[in-house]
């Protein structure tokens, strides 16, 4: 179909597409990361040759990163599961979120880091130019302002809304002790929880205490899913960073939205050396879902053991 001249000219049309080539340049800086070794905040494994790609799981085969945002629909979600730890992770979310601004496509912010009684701070500030942590009485000691605070500043400014979306620690508290509003879907998805939660806590969890944490994960996950309404009906692209198991396809966030809420799922992933092909980062779906659409590479951080940081913690 052709366009008329007066279309073509109009002020609209130019802003949106001077807007979109604004974005997919603004992403490209970001990919460019992956030829500058100075340009990434982690330090180790700068060299890797995954680093700055994009992997498709479905296509099996690395995509250009400015596709991805390009694809995204109006009215749906873009999953960002970072390492909460991880400089580059929180810096990539930052882009992503300004490249939408600037496209004229972001709709909201969703925050795991933010939980249900900051909701009213976050609408309170929205559209102030500068906001410090405990204006929103930030949890600085789980996430630290240092890390998050360009992302929460660019979303009052620039996003339909911020929202708050995990639960309070004493709702957490009652799942742990009562169970979540609803059970896992599936055996599949109970077993494959309780497995994270196992691997991510060291092995050191007695194990009659996993089917009580896998209750906290569910509650959490329905609780974010039910925060995520407050979008319905905006035609932005909106944005939830969260860690890599909200963020999968199979397991979390979004396995409790609504069927017809599109969801498009990364997953930041820091390199290590022993595996150098794309498919070695794979985590095996259940359910027949795809744990998420795509991995980007980053650098690793030194080295921590943190299982030796939880065994000291328990044993104190």
């Amino acid at each position: 179909m052709s366009l008329s001249v007066g279309k073509l000219l109009s002020v609209r049309y130019w802003l949106f597409w001077a807007g979109f080539l604004g974005s997919w340049l603004l992403f490209v800086d970001v990919v460019r990361a992956a030829d500058d070794r100075e340009a990434w905040l982690a330090s180790e494994q700068r060299d890797h040759p995954l680093v700055g790609q994009l992997w498709s799981y479905a296509e099996q085969d690395f995509v250009d990163p400015a596709n991805l945002l390009a694809g995204l629909e109006l009215g749906s979600w873009l999953f960002i599961g970072e390492q909460h730890d991880h400089p580059d992770h929180q810096r990539l979310a930052l882009y992503w979120l300004k490249a939408l601004q600037k496209s004229d496509r972001l709709g909201w912010l969703a925050l795991e880091m933010a939980s249900r009684s900051q909701q009213p701070l976050l609408d309170r500030h929205l559209g102030a130019q500068a906001v410090a942590p405990e204006d929103l009485q930030w949890q600085d000691r789980g996430w630290p302002w240092t890390r998050y605070d360009d992302l929460v500043q660019a979303g009052l400014t620039g996003s339909a809304g911020v929202i708050a979306a995990d639960l309070d620690r004493e709702a957490q508290m009652q799942a742990y002790q009562e169970g979540a509003p609803r059970p896992a879907i599936s055996d599949q998805q109970a077993k494959a929880l309780d497995e994270l939660i196992d691997q991510g806590h060291c092995g050191l969890l007695p194990e009659e205490r996993l089917p009580s944490m896998r209750q906290v994960q569910l509650a959490r996950d329905q609780a974010m899913a039910e925060a995520l309404s407050q979008a319905v009906g905006h035609q932005g692209i909106h944005l939830l960073i969260t860690g890599s198991v909200h963020s999968r396809q199979d397991l979390g966030v979004a396995r409790w939205l609504p069927g017809e809420v599109k969801v498009t799922s990364v997953l930041l992933q820091a390199v290590d050396e022993e595996r150098q092909e794309p498919q070695a980062y794979q985590p095996e779906g259940i359910d027949s879902l795809p744990a998420f659409d795509y991995i980007f590479f980053t650098p690793a951080l030194p080295p921590v053991d943190y299982c030796e940081e939880l065994r000291r913690s328990l044993e104190g």
